[in-house]
């Protein structure tokens, strides 16, 4: 697949006073006089599709200018790619995508109408170059590079390598010394420390260490059983009530019980004063009763004197009808009559007064009954009321108290402690059973209590951090005895250990100074010492490995070298080559390159020159054809774009016509060409030429 640019787009900038875009065509022409803004699209083109600077491993002389837009491509991806400021760039592509070589884009670029490929080279493309576009043997070099001259004269007879005790065969040497150096200083070690008294203790040590840890695990377990049956404790004291709770309780059961006894004592004396209340009642009603009937036996009684007075009056009626007094007699008639009336109402309440008389006679006898005296008037009924008022009163005022206080208070106590208890006993007890259940919830409450407070301080005496407790039974129990007596054991065979270790000291000297190490620790050496050992062996058949390596592999490149030498030279005598060098100078049908002289140019004539003795024209004319002749070999047949910035600007007017038509040839072939110029000669080239391409031709005047 080509790669193509489809679209460039160069945001204003330094001298460039517009946005350049452009939808580009198979062949494209910028013109633009000096200071217009040229170089500044070339430079951002070269920006934003290349890496630059310090990233690069090519040099590209940008000047500092803050370049944005975008570009692109296609041919890289199955969709086209933007090339911006920021993001991958096209180099990103050559190794991925392409399997083009990173310094590709070189070849791409023809910046200010320099045309060399390489600024060392005298040439301007040098051997490098050659190695790296035509042949492998460029990576060879690099493969070489790494392989030190020592190794480079080194042979490998018998199983053994032969060479100068310099370099890598020196420090083979030197390890392999270091290495027996240390498997004799460890043989050692091993002896004085396993085979005596100190792998005896060892030995012992071990076993104990191992129940120990058991131990310690079962010890971590045992801390965790302690937690969840406090935990459990502490849910079935939360379940029940305080001391705060069970006090305030006891305490109302307290004012409970004082003000029921209050209340039994008070309603005993209503009680014992109902019988003189009753009699209160009795005589204040008995004293309105006798005032009663004494009175209605004053008033009853008719006097004898109504009688007199009308028969008088009935003697004048009768004397004043002889008298035919008319007048007189009915005056004397209606008084007579009216008396007589009187007097027979007065008798008739005179004779139901006498049922008075018999109500009186049993208000006296109740009263003798009751008070065990003869009621004689009604002063003494009345001061026996008034001496039975005091009881009466007190009675109603305890009832009264009773009633609107003591019973109240009591219900409302009532109520709470049975509230209070209801949360903690399930069944509602009676006033009686209150006493009872505090004392159970009490004794559960300090039984609770005191169990938690002796669990606190078995898991205060393991001392077990909280991430450190273990849920899982290890299958070993608890035992602090036997933990005790371990660690009893262990203290003296360490002690032991100790002992026997300071003997060793001198030998712990040398082997701590060999691994430079200031431990103390005799196993942490010994395994140290292991570990160094090992390191260095590591080291040895490294370092073996690399010098084997890299002796076979000096050997390999001489042989291939002489080969790539050949590649080379065919690669600069194929048709990718010539037939552009020709064609652009017009008398140079071929090349080749030579150690002493570089590239050297050979005529039609057969005549020879070296590249670095032409004009600077014909020289900067080769250079493009071998840009031309590289790109085809490298892309295989594949085409792709070159930017070209004034690269015509040294050759004469006959040259520029011979390359105007290699350009051509290239846009034929699938080539995209950018030719960046202010020659107006170059100019009206490519408009001729464009006219032959219609609309694959775009030009820009800046």
């Amino acid at each position: 697949m080509a790669i193509r640019i489809e679209r460039i787009k160069v945001n204003r900038g330094g001298p460039l006073e517009n946005d350049f875009q452009l939808e580009t065509g198979n062949l494209n022409l910028i013109y633009g006089h000096n200071e217009t803004g040229k170089s500044y699209i070339v430079e951002a083109i070269i920006n934003l599709l290349f890496r630059t600077g310090k990233a690069s491993n090519i040099y590209w002389s940008l000047r500092d200018w803050d370049f944005a837009g975008s570009i692109i491509v296609s041919g890289l991806d199955d969709k086209p790619t933007t090339f911006t400021k920021t993001g991958k760039k096209m180099n990103d592509y050559w190794g991925q995508e392409t399997g083009l070589p990173q310094d590709f884009s070189h070849l791409l670029v023809v910046k200010e109408g320099e045309t060399s490929l390489s600024y060392e080279a005298e040439d301007g493309v040098g051997r490098d170059i050659l190695k790296n576009y035509l042949s492998g043997e460029g990576l060879l070099d690099k493969i070489e590079g790494g392989i030190s001259a020592t190794l480079r004269k080194a042979e490998v007879q018998d199983k053994r390598i032969i060479g100068n005790q310099t370099g890598e065969i020196k420090k083979k040497a030197e390890l392999l010394y270091e290495l027996d150096e240390l498997d004799s200083l460890l043989e050692e070690a091993e002896n004085a420390y396993t085979s005596g008294l100190t792998y005896a203790l060892k030995q012992e040590q071990k076993p104990i260490l191992d129940e120990i840890k058991s131990l310690e695990k079962a010890k971590r377990y045992h801390a965790h059983c302690l937690q969840a049956t406090i935990k459990s404790l502490n849910q079935k004291k939360e379940s029940l009530p305080s001391e705060e709770q069970l006090s305030q309780i006891q305490s109302d059961v307290s004012v409970y019980e004082e003000k029921k006894g209050e209340y039994n004592r008070k309603s005993s004396i209503v009680a014992s004063l109902e019988s003189a209340v009753e009699s209160y009642v009795w005589a204040e009603k008995s004293l309105q009763n006798y005032r009663e009937i004494t009175l209605r036996q004053v008033t009853a009684k008719p006097k004898v004197v109504y009688a007199v007075l009308a028969f008088i009056l009935f003697a004048a009626m009768i004397v004043t009808g002889f008298l035919n007094l008319d007048i007189p007699m009915a005056i004397c008639a209606a008084g007579s009559f009216a008396l007589i009336l009187f007097y027979l109402i007065r008798m008739q309440r005179a004779l139901a007064s006498a049922g008075s008389s018999i109500e009186l006679t049993r208000l006296k006898t109740e009263f003798k009954r009751r008070f065990g005296c003869e009621l004689t008037d009604g002063a003494l009924l009345e001061a026996k009321v008034g001496e039975l008022r005091k009881g009466y009163s007190r009675s109603e005022v305890l009832k009264e108290e009773l009633a609107e206080k003591l019973n109240p208070d009591i219900g409302k106590k009532e109520d709470k402690i049975k509230e209070g208890l209801r949360k903690f006993v399930d069944a509602e007890l009676p006033p009686q059973k209150w006493p009872s259940s505090i004392g159970e919830l009490r004794s559960k409450l300090s039984s609770i209590s005191d169990e938690i407070k002796e669990l606190d301080k078995k898991l205060a005496i393991l001392d077990i951090p909280e991430e450190e407790l273990l849920d899982q039974d290890p299958g070993v129990k608890w035992d602090a005895g036997r933990y005790k007596h371990l660690g009893e054991e262990l203290e003296r065979i360490s002690g032991g250990i100790d002992k026997e270790l300071q003997k060793l000291e001198t030998l712990r000297a040398r082997i701590a100074q060999e691994i430079h190490s200031n431990s103390t620790d005799w196993e942490e050496l010994i395994s140290t010492l292991c570990d160094v050992r090992e390191i260095t062996a590591e080291k040895h058949r490294g370092v073996t490995a690399e010098i084997l390596a890299k002796v076979q592999l000096s050997t390999v490149i001489n042989q291939f070298r002489e080969e790539e030498n050949a590649r080379i030279a065919l690669g600069l005598e194929s048709q990718e080559f010539t037939k552009p060098l020709h064609s652009i100078t017009g008398c140079y049908k071929g090349i080749r390159h030579d150690e002493e002289n570089g590239l050297v140019l050979i005529t039609d004539e057969d005549e020879e020159y070296p590249l670095v003795d032409i004009s600077t024209g014909a020289r900067e004319q080769t250079l493009i054809a071998m840009r031309i002749g590289f790109a085809s070999t490298i892309m295989k047949g594949q085409t792709a774009f070159l930017i070209l910035d004034d690269a015509f600007q040294f050759s004469d007017w006959t040259r520029r016509a011979n390359l105007m038509d290699q350009i051509l040839r290239l846009v034929k072939s699938g080539w995209q060409i950018f030719y960046f110029t202010m020659d107006d000669h170059i100019r009206e080239l490519f408009l001729e030429a464009g006219k032959k391409l219609g609309d694959r031709f775009k030009t820009v005047e800046l």
